[in-house]
């Protein structure tokens, strides 16, 4: 998943957002059966996937079991990749706002 591929469907998801008057998809009647939402929901779900299993293997070839033993820990752009699809995963493309 490209990160082209997330920041289009993001933008796709803003914009309908805004279409609707709505700070988030979770205010939206049509939420349900919305096909943007679903789309970047699947978007989203695929990257944080490929981030987690890019991190693990970074963790398992470098033979550590955290990424805080890690010289790398604050530069790391596998890290920084991983935190910031799990970021976007629990806020749905909301910027700031939460759902659980």
């Amino acid at each position: 998943m490209s990160a082209n591929e997330i920041e289009s469907a993001l933008k796709e998801i803003k914009d309908c957002q805004a279409s609707h008057n709505t700070a988030s998809c979770m205010f939206c009647k049509s939420v349900a059966d919305c096909a943007k939402k679903n789309n970047f929901d699947q978007k989203m779900q695929n990257n944080l996937t490929q981030q987690l299993t890019a991190l693990q293997s970074c963790q398992e070839n470098k033979g550590f079991s955290s990424c805080l033993n890690c010289a790398e820990l604050l530069e790391c752009s596998v890290r920084n990749g991983y935190v910031a699809a799990v970021y976007l995963s629990m806020n749905k493309g909301n910027g700031g706002s939460f759902e659980f």
